[in-house]
């Protein structure tokens, strides 16, 4: 019966698209658009179409290769936040994914800004961010605004060829806890958790109804005569004190920071999650 109510959609469909070429134009163009996940948002209405382009042409690049959601943004009201804030809101409003860099003009506090979260953290160091405000700098006080995007996106790429990820980490700057990569990617996943709750569960069932097994025959009126089966011995024993020896032994313990690695101030943002980069003032 599905069968036949399906085949009969198929056919009405069909014949809406041969009575309305026009709608199977709409849906062949449809199909043939390309699934891409740009994020550009000139809010500010501050870039040229051409430049516009070439922006999303390098969004569309670093997500390809990152597998992160990258952004790239003007502001003309910031809503009485200020440029960080904005930026972290901004993303959070714009994304599910856990990583990701966002790069933005505010107009409204009149800065320039870059912020990273998740894996994107251990790329946009304290030094990467300010070779990409470096970068930006010239061109949005000279009010090119498109160039100054362009030239920050293309460090953030520098960034993500060049940064060894392993050899850097983050310092939290509201309490001074240090993440090495390793440290931030030792943890359990959820999957994990549930089968180990299920054996943990599963072995102290197990135990639990061995025991119960086997002492359920002792219940009720059996008693267990002590005075027949049990016997008791006391014996005397003395222990001298001879000698003590004690021997010291200096444990190296590694030291907190990374070594010669890259370091990433990072905070808890406007969402709730960590992020790393900064802002300047133009």
């Amino acid at each position: 019966m599905r069968n036949k109510i399906h085949k009969l959609w198929l056919l009405l469909l069909l014949l809406c698209c041969l009575l309305n070429p026009e709608l199977s134009l709409q849906a062949q163009e449809k199909q043939q658009l390309p699934e891409t996940n740009v994020q550009l948002f000139d809010d500010a209405g501050l870039l040229t179409q051409e430049e516009s382009e070439e922006i999303t042409q390098q969004l569309a690049g670093l997500e390809k290769t990152t597998g992160w959601d990258v952004m790239a943004y003007t502001a003309g009201d910031a809503g009485g936040l200020d440029a960080t804030a904005y930026a972290e809101t901004f993303f959070d409003e714009h994304t599910v994914s856990d990583n990701g860099i966002i790069c933005g003009i505010d107009m409204d506090n009149r800065e320039i800004v870059i912020r990273a979260f998740g894996e994107g953290q251990f790329y946009i160091t304290d030094d990467r961010t300010e070779r990409v405000l470096d970068a930006g700098y010239d061109d949005v006080s000279r009010k090119q605004y498109g160039s100054a995007l362009t030239a920050m996106l293309k460090e953030v790429s520098r960034a993500v060829l060049e940064e060894n990820p392993e050899q850097n980490y983050l310092q939290d700057e509201d309490t001074g806890k240090v993440t090495s990569y390793r440290q931030a990617h030792r943890g359990i996943s959820r999957l994990e958790i549930l089968i180990a709750g299920i054996a943990a569960l599963a072995a102290g069932g197990i135990t639990a109804g061995g025991i119960i097994g086997a002492y359920r025959f002792k219940s009720g009126s059996y008693q267990y005569p002590i005075e027949k089966n049990g016997s008791v011995r006391l014996e005397k024993k003395e222990d001298h004190f001879v000698n003590q020896f004690v021997t010291h032994r200096h444990i190296q313990r590694e030291s907190s920071g990374s070594g010669s690695g890259g370091k990433s101030t990072v905070h808890k943002g406007a969402g709730g999650r960590s992020s790393s980069g900064g802002s300047r003032k133009f």
